[in-house]
């Protein structure tokens, strides 16, 4: 792969995650060096240790970056149309698009879970939980008015709703699967309403 040049309008220190972060998405945390992660920032081992210490306090520095960038990306502001359909279409595109843009730190967090569970919990659990909780609280208005299941837990269904967007992702970008995006998004959402929908509403 082609080795991007550093951009010389960043400060060092973030030169240096951007290169970590490359670096992780590329060979993982155990085979990524931190004398190929200074060449890529355009600097030297010494400049990546004075900013950072350790390449482990460096991962920790990304993955936070990374975690604020996806709970930035995945805010779901603004009116809602009213039809169900809709809308958890557009919750459904809000999380794949976020989850889209920081799937390489995503994937190698995955590949780090049993070494690293606090950082993984952060990237992978804590920071989708705003996210959630909006989901939540919109399928709750819905259960108030009697057009979705009163049995339907919204948090879990919030849970398995962006599980199965995730896992759409992850197929789709190794090639496992034949459903293009557009594919995917509208059919998940589609099984998910007819699941929960009352019968007649």
């Amino acid at each position: 792969m082609k080795q991007k040049m550093p951009d010389a309008g960043q400060s060092m220190r973030q030169r240096l995650m951007e290169a970590a972060r490359e670096e992780f998405v590329e060979k993982g945390f155990e085979a990524a060096t931190t004398r190929k992660i200074a060449e890529r920032a355009g600097c030297n081992e010494v400049s990546l240790f004075r900013h950072f210490e350790s390449k482990q306090k460096l991962l920790t520095a990304v993955v936070q970056e990374t975690s604020e960038e996806f709970r930035g990306l995945c805010g779901c502001q603004g009116k809602h149309s009213g039809n169900l359909l809709e809308d958890l279409e557009t919750f459904a595109r809000v999380y794949n698009n976020s989850f889209e843009k920081c799937e390489g730190m995503a994937r190698t967090m995955i590949g780090e879970s049993r070494r690293r569970p606090l950082l993984t919990k952060e990237l992978i659990g804590d920071v989708i939980e705003p996210f959630h909780q909006s989901l939540a609280r919109y399928l709750q208005t819905y259960q108030d008015k009697g057009l979705i299941r009163n049995d339907l837990n919204p948090m879990a269904f919030a849970e398995i709703f962006t599980s199965a967007l995730m896992g759409g992702a992850l197929r789709r970008t190794s090639g496992l699967s034949a459903l293009d995006r557009e594919v995917w998004i509208r059919d998940t959402v589609r099984i998910f309403v007819q699941g929960i929908t009352v019968s007649g509403s």
